[in-house]
């Protein structure tokens, strides 16, 4: 195995272990946030404060991962895009992915929501040289799907995204169930 890819499984690795911990943390930590604010109650339904446009972080293999933004098309009907640019002098990784969030019910603090979408990968590797030429290997690929999400409004401006998505990965053309996660700041 190669150093590189030995690396690469190792934070794949810490990262799963981690995120468990992390969602913890914000899911634990959001109700003190909530009552620290002095605020109204949390309501999607709210006509004084609708919370119509969000800014967060979005991770997913349809929805892409990285920065995102919800903008609302209709009350009942968002546009959700995210993506993000990695790149080293020895590797290079965007993606970007657009994705249709239709909301089937709102409560004050839950939306439940079909989701469908599309995201782009790729991803270019330096793997050496030859001749004093750089060699790299490139994958790039586009993936597919749909699923259910649901989202929860936590304080007074925070949520957060789960979904569970049908997916067909156009890298290797598996279509197989796969969970996408977000938190996001409306204002």
């Amino acid at each position: 195995m190669k150093d590189g890819a030995m690396q690469t499984n190792r934070r794949h690795a810490v990262a799963a272990a981690l995120a468990p911990v992390l969602a913890a943390i914000i899911v634990m930590g959001t109700p003190t946030f909530a009552v620290a604010q002095q605020g109204p109650a949390p309501d999607w339904n709210d006509t004084a404060d609708p919370l119509l446009s969000a800014l967060g972080l979005h991770y997913g293999r349809i929805g892409g991962h990285g920065l995102a933004f919800r903008l609302p098309v209709k009350w009942w009907l968002y546009l959700q895009t995210a993506g993000g640019l990695w790149h080293t002098t020895d590797r290079r990784r965007h993606n970007l992915g657009l994705e249709l969030n239709y909301i089937l019910r709102q409560d004050r603090t839950l939306r439940l929501y079909l989701a469908g979408g599309a995201g782009y990968f790729y991803d270019k590797e330096k793997t050496g040289t030859r001749d004093g030429a750089d060699l790299w290997d490139q994958e790039s690929h586009w993936n597919y799907g749909f699923g259910v999400g649901v989202e929860l409004l936590r304080g007074r401006r925070w949520s957060l995204q789960f979904e569970g998505n049908f997916m067909h990965n156009g890298d290797n053309g598996e279509t197989k169930v796969t969970p996408q996660a977000g938190i996001y700041y409306y204002w």
